[in-house]
């Protein structure tokens, strides 16, 4: 009877946890990939071989024609994206598969269709006919087969499975923007249920752990008084002022942007805290304030 007893106990403790994994994972937004990428962006005239260094150390090149894309805040490797005739085009199965819908290509009827919960998108190839949920559509350019995959306009395949798309030129900041100096897309959509950090907590959370690291290096910190100011060459009361002043200066969909002596990026979805350095080349790397040179700011 006792063994009984406790068998089910112990089940009921598995049957709750599963249950409450799964409870947990409702509308959880998948940590985005950027930690340990470097970006040595184009520049016009200059002699150098130019890349995006991903962190699992994969390398890819980038010509003056390069565009880079990120869906969810995630960078996305070899996307291809092509421009035709001032128009930006994308290869759809990997825009698709990124948020999580099927597609299936009928080689027959030359069609792609892509299942996305209760929306069916149908693409036609060499035609500017589709269909979504059976309704036709007019797209403004024809899908095509480019480097063997099939490349639509970014804006149909993105507002047909109801994401967002936005579209920086590398140059202009005041467009929504991932990194500057590299030309991008920028694709999202996250679950309607994801819990988003406010800009508070965004910053209390970039605090915690810049205090965290301050801490392990100098001991503990004492905010500066209203009246007091940091000497340019006082590393330790630069960092107690900007510490104590924290704010968001920008955001993109997934992340907020505060400067401290280089940006630290807030996830809104994860809490996770990255710092990006925008040297030469650009970095971005998963902040760890027990690191030993957690607090060592190049520039």
């Amino acid at each position: 009877m006792l063994k009984r007893l406790v068998l089910s106990m112990l089940l009921s403790s598995v049957l709750w946890s599963a249950c409450s994994a799964y409870a947990s994972a409702e509308g959880a937004v998948p940590r985005a990939n950027v930690a340990g990428i470097s970006i040595y962006p184009y520049e016009k005239g200059v002699d150098a071989e130019f890349y995006i260094r991903y962190g699992d150390s994969g390398q890819e090149s980038i010509g003056k024609d390069f565009i880079g894309l990120f869906i969810n805040g995630s960078i996305i490797k070899n996307a291809n994206v092509v421009t035709e005739n001032n128009r930006t085009l994308l290869p759809v199965r990997i825009v698709a598969e990124h948020l999580g819908a099927q597609i299936k290509w009928d080689s027959k009827a030359q069609k792609v269709t892509i299942a996305d919960g209760g929306q069916t998108v149908e693409l036609f190839m060499h035609s500017t006919h589709a269909k979504v949920n059976g309704k036709k559509v007019e797209m403004t350019v024809a899908p095509k087969i480019i480097h063997r995959s099939t490349y639509v306009p970014a804006r149909f395949v993105a507002e047909a499975l109801r994401a967002k798309v936005d579209y920086f030129n590398g140059k202009d900041l005041s467009q929504p923007h991932m990194v500057p100096r590299l030309p991008h897309v920028m694709i999202s959509r996250y679950p309607s249920d994801a819990k988003i950090l406010s800009k508070e907590a965004a910053i209390d959370k970039a605090k915690k752990e810049l205090v965290t690291a301050y801490e392990s290096k100098f001991g503990p910190l004492v905010p500066l008084a209203a009246n007091e100011k940091p000497g340019r060459e006082d590393d330790k009361a630069i960092l107690r002022d900007v510490i104590t002043h924290l704010k968001v200066e920008s955001e993109n969909d997934r992340y907020y942007v505060i400067p401290v002596m280089y940006d630290f990026w807030v996830d809104k979805y994860t809490g996770d805290v990255y710092t990006f350095y925008n040297g030469l080349t650009m970095s971005i790397n998963k902040f760890d304030p027990y690191a030993e040179n957690a607090l060592s700011f190049p520039g």
